[in-house]
């Protein structure tokens, strides 16, 4: 099944950051993970990426970012193929933050996001804004293999946003809140959210269905390897979508001063199954 997200940008005809064209990709010849994957994302957008476990979501993002080479399709990333970018040029457009990084020497916190930097070129008020956003300033000399797994993410992704300073166009994130507190799983949704508000395309993987709806704009849908839904968020994270990928029954439930509903789930009483 092949779904694809249409971003027309507020009206707009203008060319989209992402686009993913027939993608299909396995581990094994015989046994695809991600199966005709179409889909575009524009500047200025936060899409998240949902789906059960082994759905293809990290492997998406692999291909997305050129670790992986697709068996059909394509990735264009501002209009041009992924595999014409040379690394620099690459870095300079596309940053990642993966759900954890193991480095092997002693390096401070702000040498870890400085080196968002390496293929770019020195940037310290980058380097430093960024640390700023992550709340990480109290910490920015401590060694960063010595913090928490919550923290080591929020450097990363400041690590990331300050690669993106610039020429920045896409940022793919791999659960960046999986271990975070949570005040700063929400700074975390509302720097991306920020990143998007200066044109940037926001692509990041998130099993929070809540905080999905709350953040994004647009919600890419995946199960068995394949794009199942995608769209504004209002349409797509519903639970006549959501439940029977997800396979637990799903509520939304508008809450007092809120302009977003909150998804409660119900794994005992599943009507999807």
């Amino acid at each position: 099944m092949e779904t694809e997200l249409t971003s027309d940008q507020q009206g707009g005809a203008q060319t989209p950051v992402l686009e993913l064209r027939d993608l299909t990709y396995g581990y094994a010849r015989a046994q695809p993970i991600v199966r005709d994957v179409s889909a575009t994302l524009a500047g200025g957008k936060v899409c998240a990426l949902v789906g059960p476990n082994a759905a293809g979501k990290t492997t998406l993002l692999k291909i997305i970012l050129g670790q992986l080479d697709a068996w059909s399709g394509g990735v264009r990333v501002g209009g041009h193929p992924l595999a014409s970018l040379d690394p620099t040029r690459r870095a300079e457009r596309v940053s990642y933050v993966p759900q954890r990084s193991h480095t092997g020497f002693a390096f401070t916190v702000e040498r870890v996001v400085a080196m968002g930097r390496f293929a770019l070129g020195r940037d310290d008020d980058a380097v430093e804004a960024a640390i700023q956003v992550c709340d990480l300033s109290g910490i920015r000399s401590a060694t960063y293999a010595h913090l928490s797994v919550g923290q080591q993410q929020r450097v990363l992704l400041a690590r990331a946003m300050a690669q993106s300073r610039g020429g920045g166009q896409l940022m793919l994130l791999d659960e960046p809140g999986s271990a975070m507190d949570l005040w700063h799983v929400h700074q975390c949704m509302r720097g991306l959210r920020q990143l998007a508000a200066s044109g940037l395309a926001v692509l990041v993987v998130l099993h929070d269905l809540s905080l999905a709806v709350r953040y994004a704009d647009e919600a890419w849908v995946m199960d068995g390897g394949e794009l199942v839904a995608a769209g504004p968020c209002d349409e797509v994270m519903t639970p006549g979508v959501l439940e029977p990928v997800f396979r637990v029954r799903i509520e939304a439930h508008r809450l007092p001063g809120m302009d977003r509903p909150v998804l409660v789930t119900d794994a005992a009483d599943s009507g999807a199954a």
